[in-house]
């Protein structure tokens, strides 16, 4: 099975030259697990290119609930719109594993983006790329029960962070069952039986923050409503 065939489409990526031109207006940082790179109503002043490593985007409910929005990875940009629309930060963006990236100030990259025009379009398909991604999510949560959430979730995982696994497609990232919990708007209980659903179904195998599918049309029937065989 090849990795590359199973990304999507709409993934955008910055050339090689368009990420060496990134990083000659930043400056590189190194960051642990459990770091925060930016939080939720700070001034938003930089925008981050991951150079390698896994950042989580996530907000917090006025009852203190983290509710995760978004995965970034290798040659993502993060923290664009906020910097482009002069407002403060929305969200926050926390590392999941050791990663490297490159920050620069939002006016240098705003005149960067001036002085290139294709890349001022790709970034505009991201975000782009982004509201759809955030209104599937919404439909999602207000038309599909959980366990058909779930599923999707899954996929979507799957195809965005693709590694091979022993018999099928393996999620590269090391996700808890909370955080999954939090990306489709239910408990962590719930998320628990409904992988073991899937499990006894033939369509999955999981351990400790870790997702393979093996029956990856049998999971997308189920998403789509299909009856399991």
């Amino acid at each position: 099975m090849d990795i590359n065939v199973l990304e999507r489409s709409t993934v955008v990526s910055l050339s090689a030259r368009e990420i060496e031109d990134f990083k000659q207006l930043a400056k590189c940082i190194n960051m642990k697990p459990g770091q925060m790179i930016f939080q939720e109503d700070e001034s938003a002043q930089f925008v981050y290119l991951i150079a390698s490593g896994y950042v989580k985007i996530f907000r917090c409910s006025p009852l203190g609930e983290v509710v995760t929005v978004g995965i970034r990875n290798k040659g993502d940009v993060m923290g664009v719109a906020e910097v482009l629309s002069g407002i403060n930060r929305r969200c926050f963006a926390e590392v999941l594993e050791a990663s490297e990236l490159w920050k620069m100030e939002g006016k240098s990259f705003i005149e960067m983006l001036y002085k290139n025009p294709a890349l001022a379009v790709k970034v505009t398909t991201v975000l782009g790329t982004r509201l759809r991604e955030a209104e599937q999510t919404i439909l999602n949560l207000v038309t599909l029960e959980v366990d058909r959430r779930l599923a999707k979730l899954l996929i979507d995982l799957a195809q965005k962070h693709p590694a091979l696994g022993e018999k099928g497609l393996k999620i590269n990232l090391k996700l808890t069952q909370q955080e999954l919990a939090t990306m489709i708007g239910t408990c962590r209980q719930t998320v628990t039986t409904t992988l073991q659903k899937f499990k006894s179904e033939g369509l999955i195998n999981s351990g400790k923050k870790s997702i393979e599918i093996i029956n990856m049309e049998g999971l997308k029937n189920f998403a789509d409503s299909k009856v399991l065989t």
